[in-house]
């Protein structure tokens, strides 16, 4: 599968933003799988001045809709992020879309958000609803998680057990101390622990990490972006998964005797 990952800069101009994903996306053509980044039509600045529910869109909204129409002619799968807009709330969804050649459209709302840091997240959006799930339409299955998600280990092995072959992160990863040091080391632990291939499609500029990568099931990096805005194209070889699995066992060897992916909440003894 040859993908393309698209690293952005994107601010507080959601028209500016859109413009900058159409440039983008013409520049990934000739890819079957295109990821874009968390964040990409607008990019909270978290002062408590952000207006994301007056911005924000449905799944049939217009820009949806333009994408899906794009990945139609271009006979692509592209994996979109917006403010889902929330009718019984006034804070969004932060959603990652999953539009495929044939006009299915599949979702996953953030779970895990971003109160770290000093960041509030939950301030702008809210919080997910939707247990991780694979997109499995016309193609390899594909596991989608957001930013913050990418430090909780539980979701991508739900979704390795799913079946899923591959991992995506979209990522406005912000800066700082370590920061780049972490995404890093977190994206090569969820490859490595689940023998997936797992891709970090992130948001770039001062304030955040830039550092879009694929990372193959063994965790070696096998493409890395800088701080450039651009697109990264990569042909992933899925059969390197079962390759990985065959020489570390690691799913096959989990005591679930012992322990398993469960709510753990509902077994703590009173």
């Amino acid at each position: 599968m040859k993908v393309a990952i698209i690293q952005m800069e994107s601010g507080a101009d959601k028209e500016n933003n859109i413009e900058a994903s159409y440039r983008l996306l013409e520049r990934a053509k000739n890819s079957e799988l295109v990821i874009f980044p968390e964040y990409q039509i607008y990019a909270p600045s978290f002062d408590g001045k952000d207006d994301v529910a007056s911005i924000s869109e449905p799944l049939d909204g217009k820009f949806v809709k333009s994408i899906t129409e794009a990945a139609r002619d271009a006979s692509q799968k592209i994996i979109i992020n917006i403010p889902e807009k929330n009718y019984f709330n006034l804070k969004p969804f932060n959603t990652a879309v999953y539009i495929d050649e044939l006009g299915l459209i599949l979702k996953y709302r953030k779970l895990h958000l971003f109160d770290a840091f000093g960041f509030k997240e939950s301030s702008v959006f809210e919080k997910g609803d939707m247990t991780p799930r694979v997109f499995n339409g016309s193609g390899d299955p594909i596991g989608v998680q957001i930013c913050y998600d990418l430090r909780f280990p539980e979701p991508a092995r739900m979704l390795a057990l799913e079946g899923a072959k591959l991992i995506v992160y979209q990522a406005g990863w912000f800066a700082g101390d370590r920061k780049y040091d972490q995404w890093k080391t977190l994206l090569r632990a969820r490859a490595m622990e689940n023998g997936i291939f797992v891709i970090g499609a992130a948001q770039t500029g001062h304030r955040f990490t830039g550092h879009s990568m694929v990372v193959s099931p063994y965790g070696d990096v096998l493409a890395e972006m800088g701080m450039e805005e651009g697109v990264i194209t990569f042909d992933i070889n899925f059969s390197l998964v079962e390759k990985y699995r065959e020489e570390v066992p690691v799913l096959k060897h989990r005591r679930t005797d012992v322990y398993d992916v469960l709510d753990v909440d509902a077994f703590r003894m009173i």
